[in-house]
């Protein structure tokens, strides 16, 4: 059973083609260009925040000094130094004056023993010691201390009966927050300093300290609100600018967070996940839960002045703005896709439309011949493959126009004739019928005479054309004329195989045959005087870098002079277009070899040749015997010297010959073969 394959139009097909690949590269430029653009936005708010947390830092510790100042300033004054100098036991008029004024907590002043003399925030109580407390410890050293510090309610009610009632904060369960057994937060977070009061003689008379409770009090955290995000309190639950935090441990003690209600998360609890890296004293920068809404934040863990991790400091802004920011961009990205698909379609569809116009034409053309109709002629306004084959197809019309008139034609006239020959035939079968053996025999001897004249006329012919232009040829070159190019062609074809044999016997033959004393540097003159006749040397520059360091050896002077006409023929063929040729001598040291380098500029020889140079009939020229190389290594060999090459590939190949000065003795006959 046949299967029918289904069939689509080329319209159809362009138009497929131009979309796929316009509508997958936008596509992957819009996934490229939403994730960079919204990584790169997300990358940006957690460098802002980091940012951020930052300056919050800073704010804090501008806090913690403004407080040291405080203390510090005011143990220096006369009737602290005094009271403590004469063991006074009226309490010290500033002290009560400076709780209120800079709104501290506590303030309190102990001896050199650390037993407290006097506190403003509870005055009936004293005697106690605080020797241990190491803010204490440090101060009676002479030194201004501060930080942060954790009091129970206990510790808290013994510096101000009323800081156990403000330091008790509810504690709110959180989504995502680790469980939390206990109701209430009743521990204190105190921004603490400690500074010295000194005596007369200078030495430390006592300590004096105060703090400002952190819990509930909003001052802060608004100060830094303001100064980041340009804004202190938010009535707006959910507004979209930043936010800050002051926790101890996980618990909000002080926030511009608002809840659901609009009213100040205190209370509430941060993300567990958060709090897990927190409490190992490490930062948080990134996506986090803040509540319900998830914020691009960063967390530093605060540490108490004994160096535990006592709560952390919040920075944050919403998710919010950037989640509708790529919404934004993807739907920028999304309609550009549209718009641009939509160009596209439009573009394929019209440019579809107009390649498949004509090949539609051609096609009801041809269904329109098939049926035997008389249609004019296809025009296509292009100048392309369809605008050429609407006019082979014209063509091929009107020749089977022709071609079916010319049969109808011959068809009215075969029957008259199939008649008449009919009717001839019929007159002389008779005679063929006697005539059939006659004409067959005179038909063989006529053909074996035929052969017999062609033969002999096939082979007179070239002959004598050959022999008529030999001398022809010769006998119009006059003295000083030029040989005509086929009396060229001829001599430089025997000559080339006078070459060939030569090469073969003096390969075969080898051995160094007359020795004598001569001149290398005049041999190679003589050989760069004489190639110009074989190659035009004006694309070359030939560098005789051999002058002036000339050395006569020994040897058969035809057999080295037919080695470096081989090396420098080969140099400069391998050039084609031009080049450089240097030829240089140099003698070794002992003055009993020399050396003679031929280096072309060149392409080189390639690394599968090097080892096949020297073989014989190995060559990579078209019409190269493959001799020269081979014959050259054996007369060198002969004279006891060596010839190495040198490659140098896309910079040019270098021949060196080594030849001794002096011939120690002399072969009629040396077998020398390449390796």
């Amino acid at each position: 059973m046949r299967i029918r394959r289904l069939r689509s139009s080329i319209r159809f097909k362009l138009t497929v083609a131009t979309l796929v690949p316009l509508i997958f590269a936008i596509t992957v430029c819009w996934l490229l260009g939403v994730s960079l653009i919204t990584a790169r936005f997300y990358k940006q708010a957690e460098q802002t925040v980091e940012t951020n947390l930052y300056s919050a830092h800073e704010i804090l510790m501008g806090e913690t000094a403004r407080l040291s100042d405080i203390i510090r300033l005011t143990g220096q004054t006369a009737e602290l130094s005094r009271a403590m100098d004469f063991n006074a036991k009226a309490p010290p008029p500033p002290l009560q004056l400076i709780l209120h004024n800079e709104r501290l907590s506590f303030l309190t002043l102990v001896d050199r023993y650390g037993f407290v003399r006097y506190r403003a925030g509870n005055p009936g109580v004293t005697g106690d010691s605080r020797q241990k407390e190491k803010l204490i410890a440090d101060a009676l050293k002479g030194v201004v201390a501060s930080g942060i510090m954790l009091l129970s309610p206990e510790q808290a009610a013994l510096e101000n009966p009323q800081l156990p009632q403000l330091i008790t904060i509810p504690v709110k369960q959180t989504p995502r927050a680790r469980p939390y057994s206990r109701q209430a937060e009743n521990r204190g977070m105190f921004l603490v300093a400690a500074a010295p009061v000194m005596a007369h003689d200078g030495t430390v008379a006592g300590v004096l300290y105060g703090g400002v409770l952190m819990n509930g009090d909003n001052r802060l955290v608004d100060r830094i609100s303001k100064v980041l995000f340009q804004h202190g309190d938010s009535r707006e639950p959910g507004h979209t600018t930043g936010t800050t935090t002051l926790f101890l441990d996980d618990i909000r003690i002080a926030t511009t967070v608002r809840d659901s209600s609009g009213q100040r998360a205190i209370g509430s609890m941060m993300s567990a996940d958060v709090y897990e890296l927190i409490s190992r004293g490490q930062k948080w920068i990134g996506k986090a839960f803040v509540l319900e809404h998830r914020n691009i934040a960063a967390y530093e863990p605060l540490r108490d002045y004994r160096g535990s991790v006592a709560g952390a400091l919040y920075i944050g802004v919403p998710e919010q703005p950037y989640r509708q920011l790529r919404f934004q961009i993807n739907l920028l990205f999304s309609g550009v896709l549209f718009f641009v698909t939509l160009i596209g379609a439009v573009l394929s569809t019209w440019l579809s439309r107009r390649l498949s116009q004509p090949v539609k034409a051609l096609e009801e053309e041809v269904r329109r011949i098939a049926c035997d109709e008389k249609r004019p002629d296809i025009f296509v306004n292009s100048n392309d493959e369809i605008a050429s084959l609407a006019n082979e197809f014209n063509i091929m019309k009107h020749r089977l126009a022709e071609r079916e008139q010319e049969n109808l034609n011959l068809n009215r006239t075969l029957e008259e004739k199939v008649l008449k020959r009919t009717r001839q035939l019929e007159e002389t079968s008779l005679e063929l019928l006697n005539a059939q053996k006659e004409l067959a025999q005179a038909e063989r001897l006529a053909g074996i005479g035929l052969l017999a004249s062609g033969v002999a006329h096939e082979i007179n012919n070239p002959l004598a054309i050959i022999r008529g232009n030999a001398e022809l040829l010769q006998l119009e070159v006059k003295s000083g004329e030029t040989e005509p190019d086929e009396l060229e062609t001829i001599l430089r074809q025997v000559g080339r195989i006078e070459r060939i044999v030569r090469n073969l016997r003096a390969f075969s033959r080898g051995g160094i045959q007359l020795v004598s004393r001569f001149s290398l540097a005049q041999v190679l003159d003589d050989i760069l005087g004489q190639v110009g006749h074989q190659i035009p040397l004006e694309p070359y520059r030939i560098a005789r870098d051999y002058w002036g360091k000339d050395q006569e050896i020994e040897g058969d002077q035809d057999q080295i002079r037919q080695v470096f006409t081989n090396l420098v023929l080969n140099g400069l063929q391998a050039m084609e277009g031009g080049g450089i040729l240097t030829l240089d001598l140099s003698a070794d040291a002992a003055g009993e070899t020399i050396s003679v380098t031929v280096a072309d500029s060149g392409p080189g020889i390639s690394p599968e040749h090097m080892e096949k140079i020297f073989t014989p009939f190995f060559s990579t020229k078209a019409r190269g015997t493959g001799l020269g190389l081979a014959v050259s290594y054996g007369i060198v060999k002969d004279h006891g010297g060596d010839i190495r090459v040198s490659n140098r590939e896309g910079q040019g190949a270098c021949f060196t010959v080594t030849l001794p000065l002096k011939q120690s003795e002399k072969a009629d006959s040396t077998d020398a073969a390449p390796p």
